[in-house]
């Protein structure tokens, strides 16, 4: 779903009757009576973030809150120029449908910058701070059926920053959540566990530079999708920075889980086939993204993760690993991890323009599919992952998985036996390569027709694709002869990949004498 169509139902869901704005105007948490006078003029204290809450509870129809603290208030900060609301308890559970416009108060700004021109410019004015209790939420959506629109706030020191419990679809757009008001410092502890937790559909972001949300420097995850728990309507989250700070670059120590997805609708989308949609996840400590539980019910309506830039900075130049897990660095961890049952029902990557992602730099590997089958992963650029895909028979990484007669062997995408090159010849005064390659693999065991992609790379991970063959059920488990132009590789070594008819996609191979190839 767009994120046209998605604002579409957002606001086809939300009641217009009897809309009211509320204007806070001190940071005082107290929300009893006095503090909910929040139509009367800016300035006069009498309007708190807990009052207005209490008040949009109360108003049948689409509210809104927006914010005019004058810096006369006692919870201005003067170093950073914004003010801080300090619960000193949980704020209302929100139970109607509610935009909290952070950008409404005055000097804030939203991002301008491309997904391509750095990170987040965004100046934030409105900071949410937790008082660190193991069970506080912040922006808090009740279970039944209000719709949240957040944007230009910085959440943190809450154990769930931001909890979306309602089948939405809610929006968070514009964010600094788990950072401070710059989005420069992070606040990784205990109480600031969770950035967002989803329990239904929500787009986290957008393909706006305005949308750009950074969700970095949580304890533990940036992003927990359980969207299934409540609702079957497909979910996006799109062009955030999960992991940096806002400037793309800066590492913000200690989020344990990019995004953690552990019961996910099927036909969510992770990105997309545009620069303004991908996510910058980088910096995570293990895994940027953990798919696991609950098996698909269909491999044809998969999760897809698209598009997307993974350990490095927001120009791609430079190394910023997912996956080295400080606190036991024996122990790397993959950067994508599909763990389920059954199907996998995962797409990584995609053949229409736009599509692969950019996994580089990985700790260990790219990309760890286990027991589940029909993981199938197109299109990407992998560079400098101690491994670019490791198939496992069981839950732990395993590394390199060899051939096995005739691939009867079981275990993550079926451990697909990867395409065998038995020889390489040079014609035309070495412009052209022919390669003979043979992937044993019988009609039993691999669905046909099975696909090879060809390219070069570094280090036995594929960077480039330059040609696609196709094996039809005939012809398998035959010596296959392609020919292609050297320049094709783009100065690098031979790399093949296998994917069955099934969506299973194998580890890579690559020609031994120049694995290492000329880069490093």
């Amino acid at each position: 779903m767009s994120r046209f169509a998605f604002t579409l139902a957002w606001l086809a869901l939300a009641p217009c009757a009897n809309a009211a704005t509320f204007l806070v105007d001190t940071t005082s948490d107290d929300g009893s009576a006095p503090f909910q006078l929040c139509d009367a003029n800016p300035g006069n204290a009498n309007c708190s973030f807990r009052g207005a809450i209490t008040l949009a509870n109360a108003s049948a129809g689409a509210d809104s809150i927006v914010f005019d603290i004058p810096i006369s208030d006692a919870g201005y900060v003067a170093a950073t120029d914004h003010w801080r609301i300090s619960p000193a308890t949980t704020l209302p559970l929100i139970q109607d449908t509610l935009s909290v416009d952070g950008y409404s108060q005055p000097g804030a700004t939203a991002n301008t910058l491309a997904a391509d021109e750095g990170g987040s410019n965004a100046v934030l004015k409105i900071e949410l701070h937790g008082f660190g209790s193991s069970s506080q939420a912040g922006i808090d959506v009740g279970n039944g059926n209000p719709l949240l629109h957040l944007r230009g706030v910085a959440i943190n020191n809450f154990q769930i920053n931001v909890q979306l419990q309602s089948p939405g679809p809610n929006v968070v757009e514009g964010c600094f959540i788990g950072t401070d008001i710059t989005g420069m410092q992070g606040m990784a502890a205990s109480n600031n566990s969770y950035g967002i937790r989803q329990r239904g559909a929500a787009i986290i972001g957008g393909t706006t530079s305005a949308a750009r949300n950074v969700i970095s420097g949580n304890g533990y995850i940036g992003l927990w999708d359980e969207s299934a728990n409540s609702t079957f309507q497909t979910s996006q989250v799109q062009g955030n920075i999960i992991g940096l700070g806002a400037d793309g670059s800066t590492v913000l120590q200690g989020q344990d889980y990019g995004l953690y997805v552990t019961n996910p609708v099927q036909g969510n989308v992770i990105g997309g086939g545009s620069v303004a949609a991908r996510n910058l996840v980088s910096g995570i400590e293990t895994s940027a993204i953990y798919i696991s539980t609950n098996a698909a019910a269909a491999n044809a309506n998969p999760v897809r993760i698209q598009g997307n830039v993974f350990g490095t900075d927001w120009s791609g130049t430079l190394a910023r690993p997912n996956g080295s897990f400080p606190s036991s660095p024996s122990q790397p961890q993959p950067t994508i991890v599909v763990f389920r049952g059954g199907e996998c029902g995962v797409l990584i990557g995609g053949d229409a323009a736009g599509e692969g992602n950019r996994i580089a730099h990985g700790a260990a590997a790219g990309v760890l599919v286990s027991t589940c089958t029909g993981a199938a992963i197109l299109g990407n650029s992998f560079h400098g992952n101690a491994i670019g895909i490791d198939l496992a028979p069981f839950s732990n990484a395993d590394g390199a998985t060899p051939n096995d007669a005739g691939d009867v062997d079981q275990g993550g995408n079926r451990l697909q036996n990867t395409p065998h090159i038995e020889s390489i010849s040079y014609l035309d005064n070495g412009a052209t390569m022919q390669i003979d390659y043979l992937v044993d693999s019988a009609t039993g065991n691999s669905a046909y027709p099975l696909r090879v992609d060809i390219g070069g790379g570094s280090k036995g991970q594929m960077e480039i694709i330059a040609f696609t063959d196709s094996i039809a059920e005939v012809d398998a488990q035959t010596l296959r002869s392609v020919s292609l132009s050297t320049a094709s590789l783009g100065g690098h070594a031979l790399v093949l990949l296998a994917t069955d008819a099934d969506g299973n996609t194998s580890e890579f191979t690559s020609d031994a004498l120049f694995d290492d190839d000329f880069e490093e």
